[in-house]
Order: structure tokens, then sequence, then C-alpha cells
């Protein structure tokens, strides 16, 4: 597909201030397209959107466990880049959990940002999307076929967005309306290195990378991207309900 497409684009992303949802954002950027960063940390959306100059961007500071900030990020996208083209469903909570040891706190609070809130966004930008039959990537995980009793409440989240995802992709399809879900494996960002004392994340990425056909190192935000980049491009046009693995073929590899 031709770089050119994307410069009449507006991507709304979630999450944006860090992690993936900061690599997506400076990947689009690259392509041109027109972008609203979408997230709870003042200071470092602001230096995401230091960092992006080659593109229209805006800020909107929002918290998409919050109805009312959820509408905003929509009212504002359009009110001041004109349109939305991509929504993507990046924002993510994680927290350590199980039957045993978890609460209905966590539980609600994973739910909320994993789950609630990409069903609402998509709810809330499904008028424009009609307008410019767009699309929607939804940032998964790997965890959808792993179980993992200390992550149930993540897990779980991620389980659901798979579903929600297929069954948005047969309910919009008739107003040309893709959506997909990027399922990506071990990504090493802030949020999980917060989940994980620095002796476990190192034992579970060697672990994770020696049940990998790619062993060598842990996926990049950069990897991420390119493959989200591709499911909103014209090279994906006949793509949609589909939860693609990005995970150096973990599932395919490890014995179950």
């Amino acid at each position: 597909f031709s770089m050119e497409e994307m410069k009449n684009k507006v991507v709304l992303i979630t999450g944006a201030s860090s992690g993936i949802g900061e690599g997506l954002a400076c990947a689009f950027a690259r392509q041109g397209a027109s972008l609203s960063l979408c997230g709870r940390n003042v200071e470092n959306l602001k230096k995401v959107a230091e960092n992006i100059k080659v593109t229209e961007t805006i800020q909107v500071v929002a918290d998409v466990k919050n109805v009312k900030d959820m509408e905003r990020m929509v009212d504002e996208t359009v009110a001041k880049l004109g349109q939305i083209d991509v929504l993507i469903n990046n924002a993510g909570y994680g927290c350590k959990g199980g039957i045993e040891n978890g609460t209905l706190e966590q539980f609600d609070e994973v739910f909320s940002v994993n789950l609630k809130a990409p069903y609402y966004l998509m709810q809330l930008c499904l008028p424009h999307l009609k307008k410019t039959k767009g699309c929607v990537i939804n940032l998964s995980s790997c965890y959808t076929n792993m179980f993992v009793p200390d992550a149930v409440h993540y897990s779980m989240t991620k389980v659901g967005l798979d579903h929600l995802t297929k069954c948005a992709a047969i309910e919009l399809g008739k107003y040309g309306i893709r959506v997909n879900n990027v399922n990506p494996g071990l990504v090493v960002t802030e949020m999980v290195k917060a989940n994980w004392k620095p002796d476990e994340l190192e034992a579970f990425c060697k672990d994770f990378l020696s049940n990998t056909p790619l062993e060598n190192e842990s996926l990049s935000i950069q990897e991420v991207a390119d493959v989200v980049i591709f499911l909103t491009s014209s090279a994906a046009k006949s793509i949609t309900g589909t939860c693609l693995p990005v995970e150096k073929g973990y599932h395919s590899f490890k014995p179950h």
C-alpha cells in the first residue's frame, strides 16, 4: 500500500502516552496520519506530541474508566480533526490476581479498562466510522491462549475482547467497517515491568522465548506497530474479524 493513503486519515489512539500506544503514534505519524493522542498522563502526552513534528496532532487528557472522558475524547477529536478513520483501542491495564488472592476491585478496574472501554468507544465512534468506512484495531494479548492463574482478570478481558472483535466485525461489516485484533506476545513495556519483580520477569522472558521458533529477543513495539498499520491499510481491505497473533510463533510451537 502507498504511504499517501494515510495522509488523509485521522487515527484516535487510547493509551497513547507510553508503551505500545506511544510506538503506534510515532509509527502512524511517519505514515502522515493525523493523530488524536488520548491518555491520562499529561506530561507524557506532551512528550509524545513533541516527538511528532511531521503531522497534525491533538492531545486529549482522558481516562477510559470515565464514561464522560470517553465521550469528550471522541467529541474533541471530531471537532478538531474533522473525522475518525481509525479507532485503536490500545489502553490496557493488568494486575496479578487469581481466584484465591484476587479482589473484586481489581476485577472491576481491569474489566473497565480492557473490555468496557473498547466496547463503548466503538459505539461512540460508530457514526464517524460509518462516514469514513473506517476500521477498528483492538490490542488484545497472547494470554487469550494461555492459562495463567495469577493473571485471571487480565486473561478474561482479553478473551472477551477477541469475542467482541469477531461480533463487531459481523455486525459492522455492512457499513464497510472492519474490526480486527492484534494479539501481541511478550513486549516488555513499563506496565509489564510494574507487575513483575526484575528476577521473575527475566525468568519469564527466558521461558517464553525458549518456547518460540524465533528464539532471540522479546517483541519490539515497532514490530507490533507494523502489523497494526498493515491492518488499517488498503492492503488489508479484505481482513476483518481476525485476531492476529504477533508472538514469534509461541502458540504454534509450545507443547500444550
